[in-house]
């Protein structure tokens, strides 16, 4: 019996799979910047621009949540970015932008960001003069003074103790000390740093260095104070004279300290960086989607702000039951500034907790290759200043310690709007804030102004390098005027630049059937006396402009009026 075979030929696939694969990831990356593009251009209305949140309508009190740290940082080391990393739109977005997140949803036409129980638009968009941006939240003078404050309550365990206060006014104060081992430094780098985020715009509790006596305080009845391993014990004049001698927070015969007001209403535990709140339903945007959170990427890396977990931030319900709402906060800004607890850290800043990447270098390199960190030191002679220098830090590279859902989200135009508000911060109000730290050494003083300024010229100079700083447009006539952040703010030179703009009337999803010539300019104005003219099919008249600094003309933003009111509706980067 004989046997045929029959050649049947191979067929291989791979080479199919892969062109699949490619023709798969260019429709993705096609329709990602496309649905962004679609987000960012939103239709046009001859209307008052949006400026305030509707999220403070009354609500039930929500529970209170607080998960611990450990499932926390297992989200956001391990699932949270393998997430991110097999969401294809995100990768999408990532080849065609360059940034993997979408258009931050809680920003009005102009792309700024909206008021609400979050956000508070402050310095870069209103005035604020030097004593403004020094007494933040207010209470300049701490805790009242007219009678002794009462300690309810202390804790010694941990790296450093603390006190619950109420002085006169009844106002519950937390007062916190130094580790023993660097008195001065993180009590003065967290008031600076809580100035700070309040001029950004953000919500935080009175926080001052306060300087007192031990006859400035009482023992309340039935405070008491809890010991490593023994537990409560009843607090004494005796162990309260103890415990301040211990905390070796003395300058001048006086204990310094960082008083922290409590905050109005009712605790309901911190807010994540992810997701939203389910039993808030003013919560309606996702918290990684929200600007100002993406935005703290910037405003960390100003300060050295690694501490970015959800656990320094503090939900608060306002009002009576039933007839509030919750208002958001972040809270303790002590790990900043290059300080944290008994001994500062040199790669907080450069690297996260677990950094494969990093952790891989090392390791393939035998050590052969030095992280930047390496080469950062502490100001010789100034014992009250951390590990924080302008030298080592690149804004590109910076990162928290945990992962943040937020700051993963960024894009080029929460960047920009970052960047924007740190360019506000003059020479003068930064050294106010810093002087609120009450630092004992003016060289301190000067050595942070310093770093603060060197830092925040690396911030704006990148951001606006990636979008060109044209902004704050002002129709007047047949002019517009618009400014350029970058040599306003003196962040970048002014020599030899040139702006391009042309004009177009479109309709309102921002078509045209014709652009004028590009007109060329040494100045900030656009001239609107041979614009086309409008129609009711083409109601709205653009603008897109352009710099060029000498190296070719910029990525364009377009500004959008409505001639028929006068009014600016939109602006498109």
């Amino acid at each position: 019996m004989s046997m045929v075979f029959r050649f049947v030929p191979r067929i291989n696939f791979r080479p199919l799979v892969l062109a699949g694969l490619i023709i798969i990831m260019m429709m993705m990356m096609v329709m990602g910047v496309g649905s962004l593009r679609a987000a960012d251009r939103a239709p046009l209305r001859d209307a008052p621009v949006v400026w305030y949140a509707d999220d403070d309508q009354p609500i039930p009190v929500p529970a209170y949540y607080e998960p611990g740290l450990v499932p926390y940082s297992l989200e956001s080391f391990v699932s949270r970015p393998f997430s991110r990393f097999f969401h294809p739109g995100r990768l999408a977005r990532k080849i065609g932008s360059g940034y993997a997140g979408r258009r931050a949803p809680n920003v009005n036409s102009l792309d700024e960001v909206i008021n609400s129980t979050w956000f508070t638009n402050r310095i870069g968009l209103y005035p604020m003069d030097v004593a403004d941006v020094a007494n933040g939240p207010g209470q300049v003078e701490g805790p009242d003074r007219s009678r002794k404050w009462t300690i309810i309550g202390a804790k010694t365990s941990g790296i450093t103790p603390g006190f619950r206060i109420r002085d006169a006014r009844g106002d519950v104060w937390l007062l916190k000390f130094d580790p023993p081992s660097h008195p001065g430094m993180t009590i003065r780098s967290g008031v600076v740093t809580n100035l700070i985020f309040h001029a950004i715009g953000f919500n935080v509790p009175v926080d001052r260095v306060v300087v007192f006596d031990l006859k400035d305080l009482e023992v309340g009845e039935g405070a008491v104070m809890k010991l490593p391993r023994v537990g409560e014990v009843p607090m004494t004049p005796a162990n309260l004279d103890s415990v301040l001698k211990s905390t070796n927070s003395i300058f001048d015969g006086h204990y310094h300290a960082l008083a922290s007001k409590y905050l109005s209403g009712k605790p309901l535990g911190p807010f994540n960086d992810q997701d939203l709140r389910k039993d808030d339903p003013n919560d309606t945007i996702k918290h990684q989607d929200r600007r100002e959170l993406r935005g703290m990427k910037v405003f960390g890396a100003w300060v050295n702000h690694f501490d970015t977990k959800m656990h320094n931030s503090l939900d608060m319900y306002v009002g009576a039951p039933g007839q509030g709402y919750v208002k958001h906060h972040l809270i303790d800004f002590a790990s900043t500034l290059g300080a944290f607890g008994a001994d500062p850290v040199k790669r907080f800043g450069y690297e996260f907790g677990i950094d494969l990447p990093s952790m891989l270098g090392r390791f393939l390199t035998v050590g052969c290759r030095e992280d930047t960190w390496v080469y950062l030191e502490r100001p010789e002679g100034l014992p009250e200043v951390g590990l924080l220098d302008v030298e080592t830090f690149e804004p590109d590279k910076w990162k928290p310690d945990i992962p943040h859902s937020g700051m993963a989200e960024l894009t080029a135009a929460d960047g920009y709007w970052a960047a924007k508000i740190l360019s506000a911060f003059s020479v003068d109000q930064i050294r106010a804030m810093v002087l609120q730290g009450n630092y004992q050494d003016p060289k301190a003083v000067d050595y942070l102004v310093q770093t603060l300024r060197g830092r925040q010229e690396k911030i704006v100079r990148y951001w606006f390098a990636e979008v060109p700083p044209l902004d704050f447009f002002q129709p007047s006539g047949k002019t517009v005027r618009f400014t350029d952040l970058g040599v306003a703010g003196g962040f970048m030179d002014g020599g030899g630049v040139q702006y391009r703009y042309r004009l177009a009337a479109v309709n309102e999803n921002r078509e045209t059937e014709d652009w004028s010539e590009w007109t060329e300019s040494l100045v900030t104005e656009i001239s609107l006396k041979a614009a086309p003219p409008t129609d009711p099919n083409h109601a709205f008249l653009a603008m897109e402009c352009q710099v060029n600094r000498g190296q070719g003309w910029s990525s364009s933003t377009t500004a959008y009026l409505a001639p028929a009111s006068g009014r600016l509706v939109a602006v498109d980067r």
